[in-house]
């Protein structure tokens, strides 16, 4: 009986020292572990010595980004924030998406994409080529750009609208300069030409196809053109013609 008795206490006395064997084992690890960190954190090595900005730049330049996010590269590699950078260069006019990386030993690479604007939106803001609404300097002032008119809400529904009514004026060759949603759900558009089309809130694709459709006869005298075109009726629509430039 007492020999079963040492031998346990052996036992257990065998498992206390090598726990403490272990643990001992553990801290000095982390110690050796903690001491590495902080040198590399610390000390002047791996510093960050290249930033390589790239992408198709065509409103914003890469002067005008890496200016922007160089304060926010320094330290070494192991302790620079790429979040840092990544917001900095979203705050750049005109930047749409950013791509920020780290380079092993002393590289930081960020690359920018630009938004394309396809049309204007309502209060000086922009549409992207995504549908993203985005706000750059002097909005207003871009020539060439259709205008689109609705409430914030509504801003999917007039941009997908738009997109779909110039496919459907594609055999007129006339694509919309003007395209509003007013807060009834009723459609007005201007084209390049400067018809103006009152849509209404019902049928709207069914209506501006039957435009279409009858377009070559609205247009076969060369004298004058539609003015206006009404499409709020059932089974047809409503021409207002823009009297001759010349009678003689």
């Amino acid at each position: 009986m007492r020999r079963v008795q040492r031998i346990s206490t052996f036992r257990q006395a065998g498992f206390y020292a090598s726990l403490l064997v272990s643990m001992g084992l553990v801290t000095i690890a982390a110690i050796g572990l903690g001491w590495v960190y902080k040198g590399m954190v610390t000390r002047d090595q791996w510093p960050i010595r290249w930033l390589e900005i790239d992408g198709e730049f065509d409103r914003v330049s890469a002067e005008q980004v890496r200016a922007g996010v160089s304060q926010f590269v320094g330290g070494s590699y192991f302790t620079v924030n790429l979040s840092d950078v990544r917001e900095a260069a979203y705050r750049q006019p005109w930047v749409a998406r950013v791509l920020v990386q780290k380079r092993w030993p002393d590289t930081v690479t960020v690359h920018v994409s630009e938004f394309e604007p396809v049309a204007h939106w309502t209060r000086g803001r922009l549409v992207s080529l995504e549908g993203e609404v985005f706000t750059v300097p002097g909005a207003d002032e871009i020539q060439g750009l259709p205008w689109l008119d609705g409430t914030d809400v509504q801003q999917s529904e007039v941009f997908s609208s738009w997109q779909s009514f110039n496919r459907i004026l594609i055999p007129t060759g006339l694509e919309i300069e003007q395209l509003k949603l007013d807060q009834r759900g009723a459609w007005y558009l201007e084209l390049n030409n400067g018809t103006k089309v009152d849509v209404g809130r019902e049928r709207a694709v069914e209506r501006l196809t039957r435009m279409v459709e009858s377009w070559s006869l609205l247009t076969k005298d060369v004298a004058k053109r539609p003015l206006g075109i009404d499409l709020r009726y059932t089974n047809g629509f409503a021409v207002r013609w823009a009297a001759e430039e010349n009678n003689g």
